[in-house]
């Protein structure tokens, strides 16, 4: 069947044994569900959202880098403290937003991050020859999507990146793939594994422009941190500490298995040990699957190896989602099964403190078992990108 038509019936069927309307129903009541934490964060100090605004307030200055200058500016300012635990030239895509109170600029940029889930869903369909409306509902249905949303997070803008990645790694350009994968590392924990998939592949010239990007990010960093040239030794010490801290705290949101590991009682080398592990046997198929499939699974397994990913990191596993969904994904009757179950246990997430272990561990675990053994893979060739007929 030819990619186009293949969309086709995608955009007119439901792509898995569940009728559309059934479908389309749950889909968008998952949305909903997803979105109603929300009503929280006005009596919660906004969520995760201040520690963004504060990074946008104290950008270009020399209280944006220092964790003890960072916390004491906050303080000072009447803000909730945190450490800012990402490279200093993320700080100025919330620059603007600072420039707004931070309840009216929690508000702009859930918009915002909406919008790059309705856009991440589009690109997705494209990328894996869904229908728009399939892709759209994907993603707005999936709850580390909507978590994002919610908490004043940024999943839904490292999950658009990552698909702009995809689509030009499937139809084998240069720049797109390297610009969005240099851009992704705005968050490196969500760029690096698609950077390492460009070295597996041999996609030199993508990987030289994921390089330039980057070094154009720690310039900005440069300037973010008021022209410290050494601004990464001093954010990397902070970083150190942060995680150490942030598990103590939040060790029950943890989605990767070094997350788990690290619970135990054992050495802080053993966790690393883990994640290395998980990469090695990941290679093999890395370097064998079709390209889109190669691309989708090292987001996934880049979140199951992370160091620090908590439930919201899952929004970047979508990828292999929309994967599993296609024609070139998972068989039937698993794939109805695997999808379902993956998406309907989602909402779990906001009970992770009563049972002590997010849900989303096991999802994320459990589906990057599932596509390292290889199981309930149709065997089809993934070698161009699907571009969908019709709405």
């Amino acid at each position: 069947m030819a990619p186009g038509r293949i969309g086709a019936v995608h955009a007119k069927n439901s792509p898995l044994r569940i009728g559309w309307p059934r479908l389309r129903l749950w889909a968008v009541g998952l949305f909903l569900i997803g979105l109603a934490p929300v009503v929280g964060a006005f009596v919660n100090d906004f969520h995760d959202w201040p520690a963004f605004w504060s990074a946008g307030a104290t950008v270009g200055t020399s209280d944006l880098v220092p964790a003890d200058a960072h916390v004491a500016w906050q303080r000072e300012n009447g803000l909730p403290t945190a450490f800012w635990p990402y490279p200093a030239g993320t700080a100025w895509l919330f620059a603007l937003p600072a420039l707004m109170p931070v309840g009216a600029s929690f508000v702009v940029w859930g918009a915002v991050m909406l919008a790059c889930a309705v856009a991440a869903g589009l690109v997705g369909a494209r990328a894996f020859g869904l229908g728009r409306t399939v892709g759209v509902l994907a993603v707005l249905a999936f709850a580390p999507v909507t978590a994002s949303i919610v908490i004043g997070q940024n999943g839904p803008l490292g999950l658009l990146l990552a698909l702009v990645a995809i689509t030009g790694l499937v139809a084998e350009r240069t720049f797109r793939p390297g610009l969005a994968i240099g851009a992704l590392l705005f968050k490196p924990t969500w760029g690096l594994p698609l950077a390492g998939l460009l070295l597996l592949r041999g996609r030199w010239a993508s990987l030289a422009i994921v390089g330039v990007v980057g070094l154009a990010w720690y310039a900005a960093g440069v300037v973010a941190a008021a022209g410290d040239l050494s601004w990464p030794s001093v954010w990397l010490a902070g970083v150190t500490d942060y995680v150490a801290s942030d598990y103590a705290a939040n060790a029950d949101k943890s989605v990767s298995l070094p997350g788990l590991v690290a619970r135990l009682p054992v050495p802080s080398w053993v966790p690393i040990a883990v994640a290395v592990a998980i990469v090695l046997v990941a290679i093999p198929r890395l370097v064998r699957a079709p390209i889109g499939e190669a691309a989708a699974g090292a987001c996934l397994v880049g979140v199951a190896a992370s160091p620090h990913a908590w439930g919201y990191d899952a929004a970047l596993i979508v990828p292999w989602l929309l994967w599993a969904m296609s024609d070139r994904g998972l068989t039937e009757p698993w794939r109805t099964r695997v999808i379902a179950a993956t998406y309907l246990v989602g909402p779990l997430w906001l009970f992770s403190r009563q049972t002590a272990v997010s849900v989303l561990a096991a999802v994320v675990i459990g589906l990057t078992i599932l596509w390292l053994s290889g199981r309930w893979r149709a065997q089809q060739p993934d070698s161009r990108l699907a571009v969908p007929d019709g709405p």
